[in-house]
């Protein structure tokens, strides 16, 4: 396992990351990666803890925040950063007093001790290109991307494609989760498709609901979907930035997480060739979800 560089056309790093067992990791984010994974591998769990798990833009803090509220019996917004395993150190961890936490790993990084136990997944996914698109605008307002502030997305695209960036590829992340559930028929994980949740966001408050076998009330369900409505979320969360933020940014008078939220958004930015090269990857995946672009 050896640190790498990844260049830009004009031979400028523009980031550093660290191949282990079929995952690409920012050295920014992780600092010593067999460090952070041993100290997740042995940390313990209970078994009503419960996990939301994603490729990075996918809908993460969205997701986390209708389970959030779920758990509490409330409406009200979280005012902290959601508890990303991969990021928080394992002792601040445990002390998350409702169980809920997220998470970007691929499933063989994912604390031993919560898979044994069957703590519930909720896996959220976006359609590649939005994710690509919303993934690059990110990355350009985090500590992480400070070395790509002047990059387009041309560029950036193409790092994506030959599979060089923080994260890999889109398809080998949902599909080593989809492989998780086929060799674990048994094991409670909802997959949740961004697009539907967005078109039918009460009926997926509900099946959230369902899933982590809760019964919230009818008016509850309402206030969470009305309150988890992009736009109502994103002006609270832009009033209401968590000092914590500071560890991935240095932006101050946003929250970087929220954008637009949109569905088909990459219609924008991509180029023809650039969605067929997509199009190409996620056929060669055979991806057994359904996919939705708008």
């Amino acid at each position: 396992m050896t640190e790498k560089e990844v260049k830009d056309p004009n031979g400028k790093v523009v980031f550093k990351v660290v191949d282990h067992e079929g995952a690409r990791f920012p050295v920014m984010v992780f600092g010593n990666v067999l460090d952070r994974l041993k100290a997740l591998s042995e940390a313990t769990f209970k078994d009503t803890d419960l996990f939301v798990v994603s490729y990075p833009k996918s809908g993460t803090h969205w997701c986390y925040e209708i389970v959030d509220m779920l758990r509490n019996n409330s409406s009200e917004f979280c005012k902290h950063m959601p508890p990303l395993i991969d990021l928080i150190p394992v002792e601040k961890l445990m002390q998350v007093p409702d169980g809920v936490f997220v998470s970007h790993l691929l499933p063989q990084h994912m604390p031993k001790d919560a898979i044994q136990k069957r703590c519930k997944l909720v896996h959220i996914y976006r359609n590649p290109k939005d994710v690509i698109v919303s993934f690059f605008n990110f990355l350009k307002k985090t500590k992480e991307g400070a070395m790509m502030q002047d990059m387009e997305f041309d560029v950036f695209f193409d790092l994506y494609i030959t599979d060089q960036l923080p994260g890999g590829l889109w398809t080998n992340y949902i599909k080593a989760w989809t492989d998780f559930k086929k060799e674990n028929p048994t094991y409670p994980i909802l997959n949740i498709c961004y697009e539907k949740m967005k078109k039918d966001l009460k009926g997926h408050v509900k099946m959230i609901a369902d899933f982590l076998e809760l019964k919230p009330s009818e008016e509850l369900i309402e206030e969470i979907a009305n309150k988890c409505e992009f736009q109502t979320m994103s002006k609270f969360k832009n009033s209401n930035v968590p000092e914590s933020m500071r560890m991935v940014t240095d932006v101050r008078d946003k929250h970087i997480m929220y954008r637009k939220g949109e569905a088909g958004d990459w219609k924008n930015w991509f180029k023809v060739a650039q969605s067929e090269a997509v199009d190409a990857e996620v056929e060669a995946a055979n991806i057994p979800l359904e996919i939705q672009y708008t």
